[in-house]
């Protein structure tokens, strides 16, 4: 192997890394951008967001996304992904109804890389890294305090069905994530070619890889939209409300998520997940400079704790390289 080829392969974890960091930035806008819609209740947000930002994102895959539904080696990581993208638009603001807004984000989002670690311990039989385990830790911690410092809302219905919610988010979030990635590695897996070939043969690539993302969110869209028609009428008829509607539609979904895919290609789910943890840090910057909120010493702290964590992780010799390992021997 070349010397260029090494570090080509070296890059790819760390490009994966910043893509995932680049998407929970982005993802960390739509808190801040909501305040510009008052009154539009949580879940229509999210089924306007994964709705509308779902066909967008299909449309814009275009051939590849049915392609990825037509193959069998990924057809069932897309309806796996698309099952699972749904359960969780359900599952998390269900949380935040019946534990508030608090309680309901910090277990869903600070629970999903416990639940990625898990389900590629148990699927991929892939233990977690000391170091990822310790990073964890340290950003979930961080993550609590962040959340708990900027919200006091309670909950409005059963505690107990609102935890069970949270833990169902980030249960279906680590799934979501975790079919992506196999979707996609599975998309642009080298298929051995006949030789003579008539004409140059053309394998799969990243338009493959990108389709699988289409065909998940695709799928998941449908049912989704149905959901804004029909529960969401009153916020859909107001024109006030679109330019926030379509901000996080475009943003925060189609390229957000176009991201975070690219993100899945070269780190695991569970890294992934992890790093996403940067969402509410971003959120919570951006409520107090935008929106005026009050963070406070504990919540300051835990920011440099979620920012700690990650740069743990991202210390060389850390989780993406095993990952690269794993990938090259489950795709024997």
């Amino acid at each position: 192997m070349t010397d260029g080829a090494v570090v080509h392969r070296a890059s790819r974890p760390l490009g994966g890394s910043v893509a995932v960091l680049v998407a929970a930035t982005v993802w960390g806008t739509t808190g801040t951008a909501t305040h510009f819609a008052p009154g539009v209740p949580a879940f229509v947000f999210g089924a306007v967001t994964f709705g509308l930002g779902g066909l967008l994102l299909a449309a814009t895959t275009g051939r590849p996304a049915v392609r990825a539904l037509g193959r069998a080696g990924t057809r069932g990581w897309a309806l796996l992904g698309a099952a699972s993208l749904v359960v969780y638009a359900v599952a998390f603001y269900a949380a935040l109804a019946d534990a508030g807004v608090a309680l309901g984000t910090t277990v869903a989002i600070g629970s999903s890389p416990v639940f990625a670690g898990l389900v590629e311990w148990v699927a991929d039989r892939r233990r977690a890294s000391g170091r990822w385990v310790v990073a964890t830790l340290v950003s979930v911690a961080g993550m609590v305090l962040v959340t708990l410092a900027r919200s006091e809302a309670a909950g409005s219905g059963a505690l107990p069905v609102g935890l069970g919610s949270a833990l169902l988010a980030g249960l279906t979030y680590a799934t979501y994530s975790w079919a992506v990635a196999r979707g996609m590695h599975a998309a642009t897996r080298t298929v051995p070619v006949p030789v003579p070939a008539p004409e140059p043969a053309r394998g799969p690539g990243v338009g493959d890889a990108r389709g699988v993302l289409g065909a998940v969110f695709g799928l998941a869209a449908l049912p989704l939209v149905v959901l804004a028609l029909v529960a969401g009428r009153d916020a859909l008829v107001l024109g006030a409300n679109w330019p926030v509607f379509l901000y996080l539609a475009l943003v925060p979904t189609v390229l957000g998520h176009s991201l975070y895919a690219v993100g899945l290609r070269s780190v695991s789910a569970s890294v992934a997940t992890l790093l996403s943890l940067f969402e509410p840090v971003v959120a919570a910057v951006l409520a107090v400079l935008v929106v005026g909120e009050h963070l406070g010493g504990a919540g300051w702290m835990g920011v440099a704790l979620v920012i700690g964590g990650l740069a743990l992780l991202a210390l060389p010799g850390g989780r993406p390289a095993a990952r690269e390992r794993s990938v090259r021997v489950s795709s024997r």
